[in-house]
């Protein structure tokens, strides 16, 4: 059996590569960083809604928004 170490650089994509490598069923992973429980049980309880109304006390309006988002190419 062989061991590798990774550094990750992103902190944010680690619990995507934890997930992954967890499916594989020929690796097992033997440690976790400190911060990786956290971070995966934070990823598993967000909730998309709790985004709404976000922008509502906002002074900028979705035609802006848009236009600065995806700015004309002319």
């Amino acid at each position: 059996m062989d061991t590798i170490t990774l550094k990750i650089k992103n902190k944010k994509k680690l619990t995507h590569l934890l997930a992954f490598l967890k499916d594989l069923d020929f690796v097992e992973v033997l440690q976790n960083v400190p911060d990786a429980e956290r971070i995966e049980k934070a990823a598993k309880t967000d909730d998309f809604f709790e985004l709404a109304g976000i922008w509502k006390d906002s002074d900028i309006t979705a035609e802006e928004l848009r236009k600065k988002a995806w700015p004309s190419k002319l």
